[in-house]
């Protein structure tokens, strides 16, 4: 069994399974825990989710992270922390329905082969000690002069180079015209003389009447398909992981509204704080995976960077399906972003394949030639993106018809895309017969929820948020330290 080394010590799991003590061993820098089939440690437990956490390695440092899981990660009984619990010699770890791990710490052998044996360490204190050298002299005056002049010179060319900027950069100043934890219009500034060394400074909203066609003027985040050749943005004023927890759920919330507004109508009921918190949860696991290293292949769990980017590569081909069938483009980034992370040929355990996940069936109903027994090593046309773009297209336009054709029906659309539309639409019933007026999408399942089936409670009432979060990352990539334009815009 490989064990890894990170200084002095190797870290595994051991798990009791059928009465006997399994090792699992810790041999990356980031391992990924899961029921799907490409996560690094899959484990046989219905519970899990297919990303349910991820363990890192950092200077001979564990840290286990949850990632929005249905059941959660919890350390010692205790849920883990946001950005991840440090485990420690003996912890336990449960994850799923009943898996249950202990984190040892275990002393490299190398290290104690490189500790001296008694003997060596008798015969060390019994021979002549050595003698230390003698201490440096003190520096004197004329030791200490060239250091001072070197220090004196630089003091010199940075107050030099200070002067310069502010003269350089004075009377053109840029002022935010959004609040503090949004950042995304870009700003004017008009400058106010008030007499010498004096300049205010105030800003207005940035307009366009001149907007290109089929963009939305406001920010270039809310554009639905942009140019061929996107510029890039400003930065924000701040980013996600400098705001504080109140600052990142308004954000969240700003954020949120447009998505619905923007693949569904022109408005949208407010959304409920619970579903917030939902979709809180989700863009908090994502943000946890910017630092990750890149992974081989294309899996689940990857680096955010590289995912989004993956997501970039694959844009033009989905953005076009959609615009033909009617469709806002960036319900087909985001479905294709929680499905599969723009992996082009993953398989779930339970049989679906590709980027969109279809099953033999729906697959062979719209459109896609399926091969019976299809498999990652024998793919069929699920597989091929532009095809399998088509078909999601294709699939979604007939589920937004199903739920009408008012704001808060591509919501319910995208939660049937994984449920099924018989799922999905028996448990709207249900909610809905608890009286009390409670409007007709999918907010309402989640505000309900308990009294949902339990495979609804599951998987299904977390997939509307995944998707918000992901949409939210995706078309704002810039407040999350990803060097990318929104996914939105990539459309060739």
């Amino acid at each position: 069994m490989i064990r890894e080394q990170v200084g002095t010590m190797k870290f595994l799991f051991e798990q009791e399974v059928d009465g006997e003590t399994r090792e699992i061993a810790l041999d990356r820098e980031h391992t990924t825990l899961g029921r799907a089939t490409d996560v690094d440690l899959q484990l046989d437990d219905q519970g899990l989710s297919r990303l349910n956490s991820t363990i890192y390695i950092e200077d001979g440092v564990v840290r286990i992270v949850d990632n929005a899981s249905t059941n959660g990660t919890h350390v010692n009984d205790e849920p883990a922390a946001q950005d991840g619990t440090v485990l420690e010699d003996g912890d336990t770890v449960k994850v799923g329905s009943s898996t249950v791990l202990k984190f040892k710490k275990i002393a490299d052998d190398e290290a104690a082969d490189a500790e001296p044996e008694p003997e060596q360490a008798a015969a060390a204190s019994a021979s002549p000690a050595v003698q230390a050298p003698p201490p440096a002299p003190a520096p004197s005056p004329l030791n200490l002069l060239p250091l001072a002049i070197i220090v004196g010179a630089i003091f010199v060319i940075g107050i030099s180079a200070a002067v310069i900027a502010m003269t350089a950069f004075s009377g053109k100043t840029e002022v935010a015209t959004t609040n503090p934890y949004t950042g995304d219009d870009l700003p004017t500034t008009t400058e106010h003389n008030d007499g010498p060394g004096s300049t205010t400074l105030s800003s207005t909203p940035t307009t366009s009447s001149t907007a290109p066609s089929g963009t939305n003027s406001s920010t270039n985040s809310d554009l639905p398909i942009a140019s061929s050749t996107p510029t890039k943005p400003e930065l924000p004023a701040k980013q996600y992981e400098a705001m504080s927890d109140t600052e990142k759920r308004a954000y969240i919330e700003d954020r949120a509204m447009r998505v619905a507004q923007v693949i569904g109508n022109a408005s949208s009921e407010k959304i409920p704080p619970e579903a917030i918190t939902r979709i809180k949860s989700f863009v908090d696991a994502y943000v946890s995976r910017t630092k990750v290293k890149p992974l081989s292949g294309c899996r689940f769990g990857d680096n955010l960077l590289a995912t989004y980017t993956r997501a970039s590569k694959n844009a033009p081909f989905i953005i076009r399906a959609f615009n033909e069938k009617g469709m806002d483009p960036r319900i087909g980034l985001y479905l294709a972003m929680i499905e599969s992370e723009h992996c082009t040929c993953l398989q779930s355990p339970t049989g679906p394949l590709g980027m969109f996940q279809f099953t033999q069936a729906t697959g062979r109903l719209h459109g896609l030639n399926i091969i019976p027994g299809a498999t990652t090593a024998h793919p069929d046309e699920r597989c091929e993106p532009e095809p399998a773009a088509r078909a999601a297209a294709s699939y979604m336009k007939a589920l937004a018809g199903r739920y009408g054709t008012g704001p808060a029906s591509v919501p319910l659309a995208i939660g049937s895309y994984n449920s099924g539309e018989g799922g999905l639409s028996s448990n709207l019933e249900k909610a809905l017969s608890s009286g009390g007026g409670l409007p007709r999408e999918f907010w309402t399942l989640i505000a309900k929820s308990d009294m949902l089936s339990k495979q609804f409670q599951a998987e299904n009432f977390k997939y509307v948020p995944k998707f918000f979060a992901a949409a939210i990352i995706g078309e704002n990539p810039r407040d999350f330290g990803l060097d990318l334009n929104p996914i939105s815009t990539y459309s060739k």
